[in-house]
């Protein structure tokens, strides 16, 4: 085959590719998940659920459709085993299939009212897909996976705090609040509230009247659980999480100044040579 036989092939195959580049369009994608967004919303009012529910749901499967031919084109252009080495690539698959086969299920069966809510929350979950085109979205996730790697030892002491005290609240407080410590799960999200110093008042104050004889104690305890949990700990993990996320921002900075530190030492050693010379 001769070079002209080669260069007639590859404009083909890139007018081929052409077209199915055209469904992996960072802007047609996002624009499409958006709508999907929007579709979803609206549908989820009962008056227009009633009044429009057949349209929301052809146009659900309308845009499900060019999902598949979304993740098809990608398929073609970067083949099967280039598209599944990437896992967001990974996860868009499975969310695109989800959607449609319940899509197709809907036609041949009535889907219960649990079908349609997991419906919706498959097509929610696909509104993710956006983050991919946040600007600087490596930098992001990098960050993040930075930062939750630093408060690792936070949160774990956190978490022992909150299992500590909850069992502390569960024993004394089991038979005066039963309602925020009438067993270990409703007394750590009633510890975690506290933590999050999100009405912290409130379930002192109930404590306190259900327990005057203990009110001194009562009034301790939680503000040992305020203080440590709520003001010094959640504090520490959120200096630490911020600290970690923003701290590549000033990397250009630092080339910068490396830079101005290597011209100066070059500089420092001429000046050293000419003094030599002189």
């Amino acid at each position: 085959m001769n070079n002209n036989s080669l260069c007639a092939q590859q404009p083909k195959q890139a007018r081929s590719l052409f077209g199915f580049r055209a469904f992996t369009n960072d802007k047609i994608i996002s624009l499409t998940v958006l709508l999907n967004a929007l579709v979803l919303f609206l549908d989820s009012f009962p008056n227009l659920h009633s009044q429009h529910g057949d349209s929301f749901h052809y146009l659900g499967l309308f845009l499900s459709i060019l999902f598949v031919i979304e993740i098809t084109s990608k398929l073609i252009i970067e083949g099967v085993k280039g598209y599944f080495s990437k896992l967001v690539n990974c996860f868009d698959f499975i969310v695109a299939s989800l959607i449609l086969y319940y899509f197709l299920f809907s036609f041949s069966h009535n889907l219960t009212a649990s079908d349609v809510v997991l419906l919706r929350l498959i097509r929610t979950v696909k509104l993710i897909q956006t983050f991919k085109f946040v600007p600087h979205q490596k930098r992001v996730y990098e960050g993040l996976v930075r930062a939750t790697k630093a408060t690792g030892a936070v949160l774990l002491m956190l978490f022992s705090l909150l299992f500590i005290y909850s069992m502390i609240g569960t024993i004394f407080f089991g038979s005066i609040l039963p309602e925020h410590f009438g067993d270990p799960l409703k007394a750590m999200y009633s510890v975690f509230s506290i933590f999050m110093i999100e009405g912290w008042n409130t379930i002192p104050d109930a404590a306190v009247e259900n327990g005057l004889e203990y009110s001194s104690w009562i009034k301790a305890y939680f503000i040992l659980v305020l203080v440590s949990g709520g003001v010094i700990g959640m504090s520490l993990a959120n200096a630490i999480f911020i600290d970690e996320m923003v701290m590549d921002n000033n990397d250009e900075l630092e080339k910068k100044v490396d830079q101005l530190i290597q011209q100066q030492e070059k500089l420092l050693n001429e000046i050293v040579k000419l003094k030599a010379n002189n």
